[in-house]
């Protein structure tokens, strides 16, 4: 049986985030670290979409091809 994430020990990474966390006294330095984080994982994401687009050479008609073709609504009987 696998554990689960809470029974998972920390990583190296994981705690160093953590011990960096006695450093933050005021609401005003944990929303500019939530930014920090929250900037981080959006270039990480952008990063993986500029890769998937390239790879499967995608333009801007091909994913306008790609909407026009697909189905959202649910059939109902």
């Amino acid at each position: 049986m696998q554990p689960t994430l809470a029974q998972q020990p920390l990583n190296p990474a994981q705690i160093h985030f953590l011990q960096t966390l006695q450093f933050v006294k005021t609401d005003e330095m944990m929303q500019e670290l939530q930014q920090v984080v929250s900037d981080f994982y959006f270039k990480k994401m952008e990063e993986e979409a500029d890769k998937w687009w390239d790879e499967n050479n995608m333009t801007d008609r091909r994913l306008q091809e790609m909407f026009h073709n697909s189905h959202y609504r649910t059939t109902y009987k």
